[in-house]
């Protein structure tokens, strides 16, 4: 049993899946008494005297946390305010913490996700897997003044005082059951205690699955789209309109967590796609992106903050057919006017 099988049985509902059943009696369990234990006050939640926003999902792999993590530091800026982002660093690995995230960060040190937002936003991003030590250094240090947690939904510890749930309007919440026998971390019902639902996608989608939980959509639930922008040459200036991938032959990989979802928009561009997907947080070499013809090869800008690295600092031997495409998350604008009236409260009470 792989991954992939796992992952194509919670999507389409395989009944094998069932199997698992024990295993995931024993999941809700633990994560039940966990949480239980943070509400009685027995595990000890750390507070920031400032407000925190936790940015995450319900269900395992990616939803597009990382490009509402961006919009809402882009967008929080132009409020006046002086936002800061805390992660976890999936897949990196530092001899010391907090790691404060800069322009020579590997990402084998901080993780692809955390170099990409501090590409996309030039904000303070500041990696730490105890996530409440990454915040209070971004508060004492860096005099923000409102802490974005990119993921970290389940991570309790953190005290949060807004948490927005990402879910993929694609893909649902699969089958709608916990780990192993789905994809879930935590039960539907957890979308009634959250501020915000974010859809990356068509949210009617969502919506019966919010009304089955008796919870009003139209208060809460927002829908998300990821904007493409012109293609950016991994190595130099040079760009690729979005409009010239119209019937233009490519290569594409991707090592996210819904690399389809990546193709099918290069397909909706025009392009004819050789797709190639990886694993979420995939540690690229370079026989991943050779393919032995010059057809440019298209990547998302996660996956680019690792192939960049495999290649010498000089440009001796570096391909022009690499490229990735940006993306911007756009939400209608009443999203982050509620959010900001939300905001307010929460400084008055810190």
């Amino acid at each position: 049993m792989n991954r992939q099988s796992v992952t194509t049985a919670w999507y389409q509902k395989k009944k094998w899946i069932y199997f698992l059943l024990p295993l995931m009696a024993l999941f809700w369990l633990i994560s039940t008494l966990r949480r239980l234990l943070y509400s009685a006050g027995i595990l000890k939640q750390i507070q920031i005297p400032v407000p925190v926003i936790v940015v995450g999902n319900i269900s395992v792999g990616g939803t597009g946390k990382s490009p509402l993590t961006a919009y809402l530091v882009k967008e929080l800026k132009k409020k006046g305010y002086r936002p800061g982002i805390v992660s976890r660093g999936y897949g990196g690995k530092s001899e010391h913490y907090p790691l404060l995230v800069n322009d020579l960060s590997k990402t084998s040190e901080a993780g692809d996700e955390p170099v990409m937002l501090y590409q996309m936003t030039n904000s303070p991003v500041v990696v730490d897997p105890i996530r409440s030590r990454a915040a209070l250094k971004l508060y004492n240090d860096h005099d923000c003044n409102v802490i974005i947690c990119d993921d970290g939904l389940q991570h309790y510890a953190l005290s949060r005082d807004i948490e927005i749930c990402v879910i993929d309007g694609q893909r649902g919440l699969g089958n709608g059951h916990l780990l192993p026998v789905g994809p879930l971390r935590e039960s539907k019902k957890r979308l009634s205690d959250v501020d915000f639902v974010v859809v990356n996608g068509d949210k009617c989608s969502v919506e019966p699955l919010i009304k089955s939980e008796g919870i009003n959509p139209s208060e809460f639930l927002f829908g998300m789209t990821l904007r493409a922008a012109d293609l950016v040459n991994l190595f130099d200036v040079n760009v690729l309109p979005i409009n010239e991938l119209k019937c233009l032959d490519i290569h594409a990989v991707a090592g996210i967590g819904n690399p389809d979802r990546f193709f099918n928009a290069l397909k909706e561009l025009g392009a004819n796609v050789d797709g190639e997907g990886h694993p979420d947080h995939h540690d690229f070499v370079l026989t991943d992106i050779e393919f032995n013809d010059d057809l440019p090869v298209v990547m998302t800008h996660k996956d680019a903050v690792k192939c960049r690295p495999l290649f010498n600092q000089d440009l001796s031997g570096k391909p022009s057919n690499l490229w990735y495409m940006p993306v911007d998350a756009q939400i209608d604008e009443s999203f982050i006017d509620s959010l900001c009236e939300q905001l307010k409260n929460c400084k008055n009470r810190h």
